[in-house]
């Protein structure tokens, strides 16, 4: 990817899903260890120093277990380009797969947020929506609550891509929803009717399933700072989510009159901790509240137990990359002891085997297999939206004004030489070949815009690459995934303004970077004491400068060892400029 959008689009999008798989050969920086094939289970988990369920009741199976998510963002999978990296559909399977293979009863609850936080092309996320669901269900979810991605992405047409097939889990919850017709609300069960007689709204208030032989009710509920924030970010006027406490009321009422009586109750709370702690205060009937987490912070490692109530309130993190379990053990009075583990999903988690043995292991590989063929035939890459490069805006200002196009790598050839010879030799000039012959679990990485952007010249912007059969000679990455498009350049060499445009983050007193012997210095030297070397300021800048560039695309969702001293010599491409510098007139 290059300048505009940033790789959160795709990242919250969701930055999927080449996979373990799809390592060094992609990009500079990879682990050179990923092409290994995964451990399995061959390395203990430890979360806070200690193994998972150490704290648990010993030689006892829990009578039933409930496994927490959410906030996925549409994280499917984490991109493969560079491990470890943590979360994924795919672990998730096979993590709640081992618990099954233990005997234990399972059923899970997520809090929702499924959908990208940003969707660069609507279509294609609505597709990773149904696959995220499809693979929930095969997992074994109860429920999922409705969370600001889900509203902002139109919550009606997009419940309706599962909802309308048949009445399946998980259902979506969300008891506090009505729509708005001018100032007429529209009670939920109508405004998000039935798909067909006899059959439950597109959005319930409740849902109530057995889990081993513990009964669980689990209720969903929208809370007041995200309706308010419906409202002032204006993502969804024909929907509205008044009176929490009256929702709340409501469900918990319905879940005390159900037929099964469930001896467990579970919260859906789309808000806040510290609005939680008050549900938790007015509402102990539910023993247990999903709720929020905050942004960037790490998932708690135990519950939240509010001072003088004995509900939990568990936070599991951002992205999926956590999940929370839930032990219930029955005591003598009928009553449950509760033990919980959060689970971090590492690279332990990766199915094991060949490809083709996994998929039989594995469903969510099939959903995910699917939502590729889909992303394929649907052919979204012509979808993605288009923005002018910094530098076309820039160009576009000169006297005269100057068109600027991307041209493609061998147009860089001919004048240099042996930094096209260097950059040839790196993985950045055979990036695209990671997707067409790498990228499994899925495959077809190379149809995907969210995958493509980084590894071709130009994705997002005018005359950059478009697919594989119109654009070839932008495949990978290229000169100017980093310089800018360079046709204006290349049409006139030595015109300093175009020149200016090609290397826009070089520093007046820093004409180059560090050389090699600095680099080492500084790899060899602990982040946190590297700022004790002396280095010029101007040359600090031009390194931190070089550093956003690279960071467009290695950025910490798709490779968190990211690291420019350790890796810039892999692709450094300096060389000596030619004696009275480049041809006056273009090249033929």
């Amino acid at each position: 990817m290059t300048a505009t959008p940033s790789r959160r689009l795709a990242g919250f999008a969701a930055l999927v899903v080449a996979v373990a798989a799809v390592v060094s050969a992609a990009v500079p920086g990879a682990n050179t260890n990923a092409v290994d094939p995964p451990a399995g289970t061959s390395k203990e988990t430890l979360v806070g120093g200690k193994p998972l369920f150490d704290s648990w009741p010993k030689n006892q199976k829990p009578d039933a277990v409930i496994f927490f998510s959410g906030q996925t963002y549409g994280f499917v999978q984490p991109c493969g380009c560079s491990r470890p990296q943590m979360g994924g559909l795919e672990r998730r399977a096979y993590f709640v797969n081992t618990l099954k293979a233990k005997g234990w009863p399972v059923a899970g609850v997520d809090l929702g947020d499924l959908y990208p936080e940003k969707a660069a092309v609507e279509d294609q996320s609505w597709l990773k929506y149904v696959a995220t669901m499809n693979a929930l269900r095969d997992m074994g979810y109860l429920a999922v609550g409705v969370g600001k991605t889900e509203i902002s992405a139109d919550l009606m047409k997009l419940i309706a891509q599962y909802a309308l097939q048949k009445e399946q889990r998980p259902f979506t919850l969300a008891a506090n929803v009505v729509g708005v017709n001018g100032k007429q609300l529209i009670p939920r069960d109508q405004h998000f009717p039935p798909p067909g007689a006899g059959k439950r709204p597109m959005v319930e208030a409740v849902e109530v399933g057995e889990v081993g032989k513990v009964v669980v009710g689990v209720a969903g509920v929208v809370g007041k700072a995200l309706a308010e924030e419906n409202k002032t970010a204006k993502w969804d006027d024909r929907i509205d989510f008044p009176n929490a406490k009256q929702g709340i009321t409501d469900a918990r009422d319905a879940l005390k009159k159900h037929a099964a009586k469930p001896a467990v109750r579970v919260l859906i709370f789309q808000g806040p901790l510290a609005d939680a702690k008050l549900v938790a205060a007015d509402f102990p009937e539910f023993q247990v509240i999903l709720c929020r987490a905050e942004e960037g912070a790490p998932a708690p490692l135990q519950p939240t137990v509010p001072e003088k109530s004995d509900t939990r309130i568990i936070q599991v993190g951002e992205k999926g990359q956590n999940i929370g379990v839930l032990g219930l053990f029955k005591k003598p009075d009928g009553s449950f002891e509760f033990h919980y583990q959060l689970v971090p999903l590492g690279e332990e988690f990766v199915q094991p085997g060949k490809d083709e043995d996994a998929v039989k292991a594995n469903r969510s590989l099939l959903a995910l297999d699917w939502y590729a063929g889909e992303v394929k035939r649907e052919n979204f890459l012509p979808k993605y939206p288009k923005r002018p490069h910094v530098a076309q805006i820039q160009a576009l200002a000169l006297k005269p004004a100057v068109k600027l196009t991307y041209v493609g790598s061998e147009s860089c050839k001919t004048c240099h030489k042996a930094e096209y010879e260097k950059w040839e030799k790196t993985p950045h000039g055979h990036a695209m070949d990671t997707l067409e012959k790498v990228a499994k679990r899925p495959a077809l990485r190379q149809f995907d815009g969210e995958c493509v952007q980084c590894h071709s010249v130009g994705f997002h912007h005018p005359s950059g690459y478009t697919d594989a059969t119109k654009t070839p000679y932008l495949k990978h990455v290229g000169c100017e995934s980093c310089h800018g498009p360079g046709s204006g350049h290349s049409a006139a060499p030595r015109d300093k303004e175009v020149l200016a445009l090609m290397s826009p983050w070089k520093q007046e007193g820093a004409a180059k970077l560090p050389d090699a012997a600095f680099f080492k210095k500084m790899a060899d030297t602990p982040a946190i004491e590297r700022g004790k070397i002396a280095q010029v300021p101007a040359q600090q800048i031009l390194v931190r400068q070089v550093e956003g560039v690279c960071m467009k695309c290695h950025d910490h969702e798709a490779d968190p060892n990211f690291d420019i001293y350790k890796n810039w010599p892999k692709i450094d491409h300096t060389v000596p400029a030619p004696k009275g510098g480049g041809p006056e007139k273009a090249p033929k």
